[in-house]
């Protein structure tokens, strides 16, 4: 019966629906006190996962937060589920943790990433992260020697933002001359071009995309299998998804404890569709070797 409740719980069913499909189908009248008693079972083995040691090493890290609200003093406040979703230098797949702090923010970062490294985690090669302010500066701090690249589909939402819907499809296109380019002087030609095409209309774009510019070419040094793998956050995206499937009818969390456990009773009960290795991963992990060479084979 356990099970049962958890595995309803982990679904995204309140303690009432869960109440009432155990008399509907068992006849089984169990309370809520019961019911939530059960489901804090769990409580143990979320701060055992949480603080699990991690690889010494990863490739890729995926950084991004989704956003919920949550009762707190007797108001409603917006919190951020912070999430760290890497790619194993193996190729696995593995969410190294799930953090719940205020609105998202650049210090809430560096302090998460801190406790990646105390964890385990030496090096990283790649961050893969949205626009956030200030957060390069502190993946830098701590992990000095990474590189950093900001999300292209987060550029793209950014920037067309207030582009009419007549010419959003032309402005899409030729942003995608930017990002596709062979290399960084390809794509800064095609930025220069955009911006004799676009700037007398929406003249914040090209201004947008020159201060960032660094970030979001950094992909540009590698193959095209690499590029291919970190010029977007979409996969901690996909994960958040599962997370908002089973969130998504609730609406402010009566604390911080209920929305953690159902976040990673979401995940664990999802497993086989963001726990298995990266598509075609040993051609990337091969290229990898040679543009880092010692870097990477000594993790090996």
């Amino acid at each position: 019966m356990d099970d049962i409740i958890l595995s309803l719980y982990a679904r995204g069913q309140s303690i009432e629906d869960i109440r009432h499909q155990l008399r509907q189908l068992y006849g089984v009248e169990v309370s809520q006190g019961a019911i939530s008693a059960i489901t804090d079972r769990i409580w143990p083995e979320i701060l055992e996962w949480q603080q699990r040691p991690l690889a010494s090493f990863y490739p890729i890290l995926y950084l991004d937060a989704i956003h919920y609200q949550v009762r707190e003093d007797g108001k409603v406040v917006s919190k951020a589920v912070y999430t760290t979703f890497g790619i194993s230098v193996d190729g696995e797949r593995d969410v190294l943790g799930l953090y719940l702090g205020e609105s998202e923010g650049a210090r809430q970062w560096g302090l998460i990433l801190e406790d990646i490294q105390r964890r385990g985690v030496e090096d990283v090669l790649f961050f893969c992260v949205d626009g956030l302010t200030g957060l390069k500066g502190v993946i830098e701090k701590v992990f000095p020697s990474s590189i950093v690249q900001r999300c292209i589909v987060h550029m793209i939402r950014s920037s067309t933002r207030f582009v009419s819907q007549k010419d959003i499809k032309k402005v899409c296109v030729d942003l995608r001359k930017i990002y596709t380019a062979s290399d960084r002087q390809q794509a800064a030609i095609a930025l220069e071009a955009f911006g004799i095409h676009w700037d007398n209309k929406y003249k914040e774009i090209r201004p947008k995309w020159e201060a960032n510019w660094q970030e979001l070419m950094a992909f540009m040094d590698y193959s095209q299998n690499i590029r291919r793998m970190i010029y977007t956050t979409n996969p901690v995206e996909a994960l958040h998804r599962i997370m908002r499937k089973v969130t998504k009818t609730k609406g402010a969390w009566v604390n911080d404890k209920g929305l953690l456990k159902l976040s990673y009773l979401s995940l664990m009960n999802n497993k086989k569709s963001w726990k298995k290795k990266t598509f075609n991963w040993t051609p990337i992990q091969r290229e990898l070797i040679e543009h880092f060479g010692n870097r990477y084979e000594k993790y090996l």
